[in-house]
């Protein structure tokens, strides 16, 4: 019996390694190649995408980058084509381009972001229920490049998965922009504050339920101010996200009595408030330190100086575009209000000094 009994322990044990060493095998054979000369490592890859086998696949400007090796582009997918994530980095000079990507080439429109959280300086910006956006700016303190500004884009193909609906998802796309961000650091020599490890899906501001302006929190709190005179506008509630210093980009949104986005408000700092005053590609045009559009009413900027030789600060109001019929028109007056609320609490927040108003 005893003898019986060392037998298939014996059998039991060479199972168990055969079973190891194929395993071994198999990790071997699905080894990741990293991506984006070194930035994009498997840990980063693994967490956009999930587990399973990952193909690369080449995307736009893969390959045409310049000397100092920026920027980059480059491109996972799950083997059965159910997500696909472009991967971007570049310096300062690519501020135009992550503006396109992240929707804010549009400030006219409600696709407002909110802070990937734990410190980390960066955004998540969902385009659609299936796409969405995570993306970083690095503030470097060595090294060649000022800033290293860094995106990922995350598209989910013929499957129900939702970013609005799925905490696991955002958290998984936030997680993915901090791995790489750790890489092009060290990369780039950038020597960047990095943020800790994230623990807490973003929030996705668009389903939160609108604030009373009387009540309005985070990047809306300055709108509390203006409630009895916003009023008179139809405005009555107010959608933001946390206020927080790291973030690169924030919004606040002000809807109407109707339950109508009808106001955005949004700050740019950074290489992107730069970007976007020299970008072609954005629909909303600012010249000088403030001023308002003389072509049409719903579009009026103010700026700040900031610290440390950082560009100043962008802070805009823009009337949303549902249509033309449609927008809210308010007074040269009320909309100043409104900049000199919002940039104010904002710069304060950035450590800017006042906005210059129009």
């Amino acid at each position: 019996m005893q003898r019986k009994y060392v037998m298939v322990s014996f059998i039991a044990f060479c199972c168990v390694m055969a079973g190891a060493v194929l395993v071994a095998r198999e990790t071997k054979g699905e080894e990741f190649k990293a991506l984006c000369r070194g930035v994009v490592q498997g840990e980063t890859a693994r967490t956009a995408i999930g587990d399973g086998e990952i193909k690369s696949f080449r995307v736009d400007g893969d390959g045409l980058s310049r000397s100092s090796g920026l920027p980059l582009e480059c491109g996972a997918r799950a083997k059965d084509r159910s997500r696909y994530v472009t991967f971007s980095v570049g310096s300062s000079e690519f501020s135009s381009q992550v503006l396109d990507q992240t929707l804010h080439d549009n400030l006219f429109i409600g696709d407002i972001s909110s802070p990937l959280g734990a410190k980390w300086p960066g955004t998540l910006t969902l385009e659609s229920p299936g796409i969405a956006h995570a993306t970083v700016v690095l503030k470097c303190s060595s090294g060649r490049q000022d800033y290293l500004l860094l995106n990922i884009k995350s598209l989910f193909s013929d499957t129900d998965t939702d970013f609005s609906e799925s905490k696991d998802e955002r958290l998984r796309l936030a997680q993915a922009a901090a791995s790489m961000s750790k890489e092009a650091d060290k990369r780039w020599n950038c020597g960047a504050q990095l943020g800790k490890e994230i623990h807490k899906a973003p929030a996705d501001p668009l389903r939160s339920h609108p604030e009373p302006l009387s009540e309005a929190t985070g990047t809306c709190r300055s709108m509390r101010q203006l409630a009895p005179a916003a009023k008179k506008w139809g405005i009555t509630r107010a959608i933001g996200s946390a206020a927080v210093e790291e973030a690169p980009t924030q919004d606040c949104l002000l809807v109407n009595d109707e339950g109508k986005k009808v106001y955005r408000l949004s700050t740019l700092s950074g290489p992107l408030a730069q970007g976007y005053r020299y970008s072609s590609g954005v629909l909303g045009k600012v010249n000088g330190k403030a001023g308002r559009s003389e072509q049409s009413s719903g579009w009026a900027w103010a700026s700040a100086k900031c610290p440390e030789g950082q560009p100043s600060a962008l802070f805009t109001a823009a009337s949303m575009r549902i249509g033309d019929e449609d927008r809210l028109e308010v007074s040269p007056a009320f909309e100043r209000d409104l900049l000199k609320a919002f940039g104010s609490d904002m710069a304060a927040l950035h450590g800017c000094g006042n906005p210059s108003l129009p």
